[in-house]
C-alpha cells in the first residue's frame, strides 16, 4: 500500500522526521472504529484490537523509516464449515520500510511499464505527504492475520456421499440381460 491513500478504516498520521527519530505507540481501536473494521473485513464482531507501533531510522544513503507493528485482536465471525459463529484470536506482526517521495531516485519513481520480481516486495512504501499512516498498516496487518473461511476448532469437513448414477450404456447393458 505505497500510494498512501485513506483506507477510510483506520487513520494515524505521524510526521516522517518523528517517525525517524523514533516512535512507540499503542492504538487500540474504540467500538465504533471497530464496528467499521468488522463490517469491512465482513466478520460478525470485531471484539478487541490493539497494534503496537515502533518507528525507527534506517542507516544507509537514503533516510529510511522502519515501521515495526505487533497486531492482537479478537474475531467473532462464522465457521468456514458449519457457518456457526465462533470467536477466536488474531495476531500478526508487520515489518515495513517507507521513504519520502522526494527522496526515491528517478529509477524507483518512474516505474512505467516494467515488470515486476519478488526483489520489488523488498522497496520501501514510498510516502508522497510527509506522513506515514500508521493506522494504514494496522489495518495492512489485520488482513493478513485474518481468515475469513476460518474452522472453528474441531470442526471437520465431511466430503458429501455421493451416489453414482449409473452410466446409461450399463443401463442398456442390463435391460439386454433381463431379456
Amino acid at each position: 500500500m505505497s500510494d498512501q491513500q485513506d483506507t477510510g478504516l483506520w487513520e494515524h498520521r505521524v510526521r516522517f522526521d518523528q517517525a525517524a527519530k523514533g516512535l512507540k505507540v499503542d492504538l487500540v481501536a474504540d467500538e465504533a472504529r471497530r464496528d467499521v473494521i468488522a463490517k469491512a473485513f465482513g466478520m460478525i464482531e470485531l471484539n478487541s484490537l490493539a497494534a503496537h507501533v515502533e518507528t525507527r531510522s534506517v542507516a544507509g544513503e537514503k533516510p529510511v523509516v522502519r515501521v515495526s507493528l505487533a497486531l492482537t485482536g479478537e474475531v467473532t465471525q462464522e465457521c468456514g464449515v458449519t457457518l456457526e459463529p465462533f470467536t477466536h484470536e488474531i495476531s500478526s506482526e508487520l515489518e515495513i520500510d517507507c521513504i519520502e517521495k522526494q527522496r526515491v531516485t528517478t529509477e524507483v519513481a518512474e516505474v512505467g511499464a516494467r515488470e515486476f520480481t519478488l526483489d520489488d516486495l523488498d522497496e520501501p512504501d514510498v510516502i508522497e505527504n510527509g506522513q506515514i499512516d500508521l493506522g494504514q498498516y494496522v489495518i495492512e496487518a489485520l488482513g493478513e492475520a485474518y481468515d475469513p473461511f476460518e474452522r472453528k476448532p474441531g470442526a471437520v469437513f465431511e466430503e458429501p456421499e455421493v451416489v453414482k448414477e449409473p452410466s446409461p450404456f450399463a443401463v442398456l447393458a442390463q435391460l439386454k440381460r433381463d431379456e
